[in-house]
């Protein structure tokens, strides 16, 4: 799973990236999750407005991880 996120980083770097949301404190399941449905929410191929949504979805969803 950090493999497939490692490899889309850099396809993600130029739209509204998921890098700069803090998941330091959060339960590593939980955001492994998150990053799951982020991806199935890229993998749509939606973009501008679009992706600005996946990006807010996964910021909700990891906040409401637990902490570790």
């Amino acid at each position: 799973m950090k493999i497939i996120y490692l490899a889309l980083l850099p396809a993600l770097a130029g739209c509204h990236s998921i890098v700069d949301i803090d998941v330091s404190k959060s339960e590593p399941i939980c955001v492994r999750q998150c990053t799951t449905t982020y991806s199935q929410c890229v993998s749509i191929g939606l973009s501008g407005g679009s992706m600005r949504n996946c990006k807010d979805a996964y910021s909700v969803c990891v906040s409401t991880c637990p902490p570790k």
